[in-house]
């Protein structure tokens, strides 16, 4: 935005920018508004399907069901990031198609288990 700001002020003469940056500005608030609402309203509809309430009835110290899958998909996440969970052995790892790794794993298996 600022980039923009500047090259106008450059062409237009100096403040010219000033009310497009406010509507721009003012619109921008609005679509996130909009957006942020939506989430609200998706993240309400999971809670009633999952039959949780509002945490501001003073169930501060529970853990709901929303938060502990949360918790524990973000956990598992950080221990593979670091390496402490094993990774699946026959699965690729280097992004190669299953079926690569079968052909590979067939030839290998040919070739130097029965020579």
């Amino acid at each position: 935005m600022q980039i923009v700001v500047s090259s106008f002020d450059m062409i237009a003469g100096s403040g010219a920018a000033k009310p497009y940056t406010a509507v721009a500005l003012q619109t921008i608030s609005r679509h996130f508004r909009c957006l942020k609402d939506a989430i609200n309203d998706q993240v309400n509809v999971i809670r009633k399907k999952l039959g949780e309430e509002d945490n501001s009835s003073g169930r501060e110290g529970k853990l709901t069901r929303l938060r502990y899958i949360d918790q524990q998909l973000r956990q598992q996440r950080a221990f593979q990031q670091y390496g402490m969970l094993q990774q699946n052995a026959w699965r690729p790892q280097r992004g190669l198609p299953e079926n690569s790794v079968s052909i590979l794993r067939a030839w290998l298996f040919e070739h130097f288990l029965h020579p």
